[in-house]
């Protein structure tokens, strides 16, 4: 073997212990973010499954507008996204939904604390933002940060649209589930207000009834979907 080929030999040797380490720290993520949700479903029993499905939705709906976010970062903050809530009182969380006023101010704080918790791992930097702005609205009159139509970023307003969706349709709000049909008009009527016009056109623009009737949520689970 000549030096430029034993080079070359230790350079793709080099390269392909990178790819494995790399391959490796991946896993570990996925893994620590799994955890994550496994500890706040134990706590919660009642939303078990919940995070999935906003994973399912918001990948569903980053396909529509041709993937312009990356979908292992949108799948991991939607799978997260309400990791802060691990932070409030356990009557709180097992509750999900606050009925007084003292309450709602603290479940208020939940995208901070998942934020803040998820910043001890510089590999999430990238869509740790699209966690902690996820119940903005597009007219402002959201949290934490009060920001208006563009300046949420766009990570954020996708979960925000496919949180909302499941939230309706699985009775974890004031009122009971509801249709799909009636969840897509609901929608619609608060384009403009909690949710983007354009995200909003773009999700009743999907087969969201045959998704919904078809549960195919469930095979990304048992894929591992990215």
């Amino acid at each position: 073997m000549t030096g430029g080929d034993l080079y070359k030999h230790q350079l793709m040797e080099y390269a392909q212990d990178l790819a494995r380490a790399y391959g490796e720290l991946r896993r570990s993520q996925a893994e620590f973010l799994a955890t994550l949700v496994a500890l706040l479903e134990m706590k919660a029993p009642a939303i078990r499954g919940h995070a999935r499905r906003v994973a399912f939705w918001s990948l569903r709906l980053n396909d529509v507008l041709d993937r312009p976010l990356d979908p292992g970062a949108l799948r991991a903050a939607a799978l997260v996204h309400d990791v802060g809530k691990l932070g409030l009182p356990d009557r709180l969380i097992q509750a999900w939904v606050a009925r007084r006023e003292d309450d709602r101010r603290l479940i208020r704080l939940h995208p901070e604390m998942g934020a803040s918790l998820l910043e001890h791992v510089s590999a999430f930097s990238d869509w740790i933002p699209w966690v902690r702005h996820h119940h903005e609205r597009w007219d402002g009159t959201g949290y934490p940060a009060g920001l208006t139509a563009n300046e949420i970023p766009l990570g954020a307003r996708i979960i925000c649209l496919a949180n909302a969706f499941d939230y309706r349709m699985n009775d974890y709000g004031s009122d009971p589930a509801h249709t799909v049909s009636g969840t897509i008009a609901w929608i619609e009527r608060l384009s403009g207000g909690i949710f983007d016009p354009d995200l909003v056109r773009a999700f009743v623009r999907m087969p969201v009834e045959a998704l919904w009737v078809n549960r195919l949520w469930i095979e990304g689970e048992a894929e591992g979907e990215a």
